[in-house]
């Protein structure tokens, strides 16, 4: 019985981890809410703004940059011509 002691610690801080994503899920109090024609004008005037766009000085060159596929790839280095088996 003594050995499943380690046990504890895993099942404390997941059921601590369980009280707090309760707590954060809590239904919030309506007072803070803005439900405002003018929060809705703010919000609607900020979605119809263009989005920001990258500067072409700062844009990585598309040839420098390898894609990332998780997978280990060897670099593909030339062997030398296998020769045939001299006759002794």
């Amino acid at each position: 019985m003594e050995v499943l002691w380690w046990l504890a610690p895993p099942a404390a801080m997941t059921f601590v981890a369980m009280i707090w994503a309760g707590w954060l899920g809590r239904q919030r109090d309506d007072g803070q809410r803005d439900d405002s024609e003018a929060a809705l004008a703010r919000m609607e005037a900020a979605l119809a703004r263009p989005a920001p766009r990258r500067s072409l000085r700062h844009a990585p060159d598309p040839t420098l940059v390898e894609p990332s596929h998780g997978v280990a790839v060897r670099g593909t280095a030339r062997r030398p011509a296998s020769r045939p088996p001299a006759a002794r």
